[in-house]
């Protein structure tokens, strides 16, 4: 304020309104940093884990490595505008990114089935559970534990190769007994394989 000579204060003082901010709403931009930073971390453990794997395997570091794939995955979805992992411009994302994250060496086959592994892993360890610690130890890469895996939850614990050795034993059984039945007792077994033949080829069509 501003005073006279007599020390009287002349004017008004000079007074400003207040100014209000809007508080920021940084809460989206900042998950969004963390997720970020999160997938970085997820990545370099991965790609860690993929440079030790040549001296020593470990069903945990292949688990890492998947983690670190399966964002390399979601990145190049992202980038191709794919839908599904599949296609030519996918395809190139994902090789881009996995030649500048260190996984250039890795086979895409090896690649696919470690990604498997990972957004399977729930499921595969709750499998791996069930086995015995020597099975567990000797199944180590992705795709030996896909593999099994696959087979027992989804051929009741069989590969396919399993059940085609049985049906073979057993189709060689049934010829061998037919073969020892008279003509006329034959013949209706034989008509039931062919009426079998044909609705297999009918619904196969």
């Amino acid at each position: 304020m501003a005073l006279n000579d007599l020390g009287e204060q002349i004017g008004r003082p000079v007074t400003l309104p207040p100014l209000k901010l809007l508080p920021i709403d940084d809460v989206a931009e900042r998950r969004e940093l963390a997720e970020r930073l999160a997938q970085e971390r997820t990545v370099r453990v991965g790609r860690d884990a993929w440079i030790k794997i040549a001296n020593c395997q470990s069903f945990d570091q292949w688990r890492k490595i998947g983690a670190a794939l399966s964002v390399g995955k979601q990145h190049a979805l992202k980038v191709s505008g794919a839908s599904e992992p599949w296609g030519r411009n996918y395809t190139h994302a994902f090789s881009r990114w996995a030649k500048a994250r260190g996984f250039k060496n890795m086979a895409a086959s090896v690649r696919s089935v470690a990604i498997e592994l990972y957004e399977n892993l729930p499921a595969i360890e709750a499998w791996r559970a069930t086995l015995s610690e020597k099975q567990r130890r000797s199944l180590i890469h992705p795709l030996s534990n896909v593999r099994r895996w696959r087979a027992a939850t989804t051929y009741g614990g069989k590969s396919p190769a399993d059940y085609k050795m049985e049906a073979v034993a057993a189709w060689k059984k049934f010829v061998s007994c037919v073969a020892m039945l008279p003509t006329d007792q034959a013949a209706p077994l034989w008509q039931m394989v062919y009426q079998t033949k044909a609705m297999s080829d009918a619904a196969a069509a």
